[in-house]
């Protein structure tokens, strides 16, 4: 297999404009921190986006922040906690900011944060025919057109290579605290989520609860208090968040309307459910249990694509066809990125 190496946007679109022509298949690859996420796709090259890693701007008073896509998680966490900021993804530090975003990667802490795709204010990808695009604006007052940037994120490199990114950045939080209880259950978890007012994250396992509170001290102590009116927690310095299931061969991440994870994890001895999202992590031994819990997950209207191991990401719904079929065909007409990695048609 070819692994192409491209040091500049120009390099992208002079590989892509000839793998294009070649129909050579290409596999776009960041820090391979996400690479299980998708379905199996059989490609002839990979272009690595590592290289392209440049800080393009930063000014802490703007609170936005522009790098060039293969720039490492944990080199731009630095950069902007000399500013006081920080973009507020829950990623690995040696995955990259592209590879983040084409991923779709769940932010943990989108109780207080909101979702990655909020934070993505500009970007400039490579469409599969070597074409360089621009979607969205650093202001918003010169923002037109479609926002392109939003339908990339969580493309998995199958509609163009992401090279650049304005990021909306946000303040280190003040005080921070990791609160856990060894009871655990989704319905402590709804209890505890119902009584603290903007929690960042509460994550309910079969026999422990996990709270993440960020903010003003004033402000976490009264989430502290509040928390402990419901249910006894301790302060734990564990990382957060925690690895995934380490141990599993596979890890599912499915998503179902909130009301609905009791019915979804009826049965299942593990899984760490983040409340008030809908978002839960379970692991499988095998691919048959993973089956079965994916018709269960399609029955209640939710997903449960693989992050981790095999099993790709499960029939999904297409839900406007033609457009999808005309969005690939104007972004990648040959249909060289990563075919079939993506649900599609």
């Amino acid at each position: 297999m070819d692994l192409i190496h491209p040091h500049s946007k120009r390099d992208v679109m002079d590989a892509l404009r000839g793998a294009s022509a070649a129909g050579t298949r290409v596999l776009i690859v960041g820090g391979r921190r996400h690479i299980d996420k998708g379905n199996p796709s059989e490609v002839d090259a990979e272009l690595w986006t590592t290289l392209l890693d440049d800080r393009v701007a930063y000014d802490p008073a703007e609170m936005l922040c522009v790098v060039e896509a293969g720039m490492r998680i944990h080199d731009l966490r630095a950069m902007l906690a000399e500013g006081g900021q920080e973009w507020p993804v829950d990623a690995p530090g040696d995955a990259t900011v592209g590879g983040v975003i084409a991923a779709g990667v769940t932010t943990v802490r989108q109780l207080l944060v909101g979702t990655m795709r909020d934070t993505i204010v500009e970007m400039e990808v490579v469409t599969g025919d070597g074409r360089l695009v621009k979607s969205g604006a650093r202001t918003v007052k010169n923002v037109t057109g479609y926002d392109v940037h939003r339908l990339l994120t969580g493309s998995l490199g199958t509609l163009g290579t992401i090279v650049q990114v304005a990021l909306k950045v946000r303040p280190l939080p003040k005080a921070t605290r990791t609160l856990a209880n060894d009871d655990g259950g989704l319905e402590l978890g709804r209890r505890v989520l119902d009584a603290i007012s903007l929690p960042a994250a509460v994550l309910a396992e079969p026999d422990r609860l996990v709270v993440r509170l960020e903010g003003w001290p004033e402000e976490v102590q009264e989430q502290v208090v509040a928390a402990g009116a419901i249910a006894p927690f301790d302060d734990t310095e564990a990382p957060f968040p925690e690895a995934c299931f380490p141990d599993a061969t596979i890890v599912a991440e499915a998503a179902v309307v909130p009301s609905r994870l009791p019915q979804l994890l009826a049965g299942i001895d593990r899984y760490r459910a983040s409340m008030g999202v809908g978002i839960v992590w379970v692991p499988f031994g095998d691919e048959a249990a993973l089956t079965t819990f994916r018709a269960r997950a399609a029955e209640l209207g939710g997903i449960a694509p693989v992050i981790r191991g095999p099993g790709g990401l499960g029939v999904g719904p297409v839900p406007a066809p033609d457009v999808e079929r005309r969005i690939r065909a104007a972004m990648d007409p040959a249909g060289i990125l990563a075919p079939g990695r993506a649900w599609s048609t």
